[in-house]
């Protein structure tokens, strides 16, 4: 059974409303790839894998990685659904004076598609923000642990390398030689370099204006393609990009600060595992990335429920293509 018309449009209002949530790490793995969408409520491996190599995501002639959940190898992975639900009664609808109008974004709109409108930003704030969390566990460690079970999935991932401060003589040498090393044994280009605050601000200080550079580093703050903002480094020809202080599913930050990230696109890909919808007493499956639903009223007490729902989970399809450097020694 499809949605209803009515959460077809609701589904539609939840894709036009602006992101308000940071979605650093989410941007990233969504970028340029179609997603894998499923109707079950389990996300399969082997057809992720064949997907990917549709896709030309997975590379050439590479194995897909191992996953494991709470340490035990697994063929497929059941994500815990992202959800969120807003109360509401028949009344919210008539708290304002009948016949004077409601208008947003300069439309004229009813107070019942206010209210509902209202209650879906809310839905999606809550949404994108675990969503975030999720994305930057696995981008930075491939590995997010669920908030309320505690099951952790890991994906294999490369590991993370350090490098002493004072081993590095010129920032421009070195982190080309970086990039080519990148380039040269994974036959592909690093798609961006990210890196944590005290990177930044050591490369700036490096590079400023009185340090007798030839071309001194310059700060940008760069507006994204979902309307976000980014600081942006530029430097010897190299476009840095710093990471924002991100936390994880427990709630804990995820400290950055010290890292620097080299990565290809292709390194993740999006997936969403399916969603129950129940319409008129009939339970469904549906492959989307959201669900928007309502529910009746209570008898007793009045109160219907607006839910959103989202199934995402972010696999590591090529982890050979990230490459995480800690910088030792910073201040």
């Amino acid at each position: 059974m499809a949605l209803t018309r009515e959460q077809e449009a609701w589904v539609g209002v939840y894709g036009e409303i602006p992101h308000v949530v940071n979605r650093f790490f989410t941007r990233r793995i969504k970028r340029g790839k179609i997603p894998y969408v499923t109707n079950m409520t389990t996300i399969n491996f082997e057809v992720v894998k064949e997907f990917a190599r549709k896709a030309k995501i997975l590379q050439r002639g590479a194995e897909f990685p191992t996953a494991k959940l709470n340490g035990s190898v697994i063929q497929s992975v059941t994500p815990e659904i992202i959800k969120d639900s807003f109360p509401f009664f028949a009344e919210d609808q008539l708290n304002r004076p009948v016949g004077v109008p409601i208008y947003v974004n300069g439309k004229k709109v009813d107070n019942k598609t206010y209210e509902r409108d209202r209650r879906i930003a809310g839905l999606k704030q809550s949404i994108e923000t675990v969503q975030e969390e999720i994305s930057a566990g696995v981008f930075l460690k491939g590995t997010y642990k669920s908030p309320d079970t505690k099951n952790e999935v890991k994906y294999t991932f490369g590991k993370e390398t350090q490098v002493n401060k004072a081993d590095v003589k010129e920032w421009a040498i070195w982190l080309t030689q970086q990039l080519n090393e990148f380039s040269k044994n994974r036959k592909v280009s690093a798609s961006e370099i990210l890196v944590g605050e005290k990177v930044f601000y050591e490369i700036q200080k490096a590079y400023n204006t009185s340090s007798n550079k030839v071309i001194p580093a310059q700060v940008t703050r760069v507006q994204t393609e979902d309307k976000d903002f980014e600081l942006h480094l530029n430097v010897f020809g190299f476009d840095l990009v710093m990471i924002p202080q991100v936390t994880g599913t427990d709630g804990a930050l995820i400290d950055c600060s010290k890292k620097i990230v080299i990565y290809n696109d292709l390194a993740f890909l999006p997936a969403y595992a399916g969603l129950v919808n129940v319409t008129g007493g009939v339970s469904t499956m549906e492959a989307i990335d959201v669900l928007i639903r309502e529910t009746s009223a209570n008898e007793k007490t009045g109160e219907a429920e607006t839910l959103g729902e989202s199934g995402y989970c972010p696999i590591v399809v090529n982890p050979s293509l990230i490459k995480i450097i800690e910088v030792q020694d910073l201040t």
